[in-house]
């Protein structure tokens, strides 16, 4: 089932869809294994634990509405559009290690979609 990830201020942005990040218009931009994000390119960008989705800086970028995770602050929420119809995934690249993880720290100062669409 897919579902929004809000940004800091709490709109929904982009679509979290079981193993990948999609755009608002349902193309897959990035790719989850385990807790890592990837790039389409199969660079590793970050990282997604509990329903929140963290940058190379391990600083939180995106959430889910129903996160466990906490937040450094907790927005109010946007509603939500519907959910767009999705094309097939592409062919998953190969993807890079994960480097350590940085101690978590607040929010991150990137833009969520511009960070996703690199």
């Amino acid at each position: 089932m897919s579902e929004w990830i809000f940004n800091r201020n709490g709109q929904p942005k982009l679509l979290f869809d079981q193993d990948c990040i999609r755009n608002n218009s349902g193309q897959v931009i990035a790719y989850i294994n385990n807790t890592n994000i990837h790039t389409m390119k199969g660079q590793h960008m970050g990282w997604f634990e509990s329903g929140i989705f963290y940058d190379s800086a391990n600083k939180a970028i995106g959430f889910l509405k129903n996160r466990i995770g906490t937040l450094p602050s907790t927005p109010g929420l946007a509603g939500s559009p519907g959910i767009p119809g999705f094309a097939g995934k592409p062919g998953r690249p190969g993807l890079g290690g994960a480097p350590g993880k940085p101690g978590r720290g607040g929010w991150s100062s990137n833009d969520l979609v511009a960070y996703f669409t690199i």
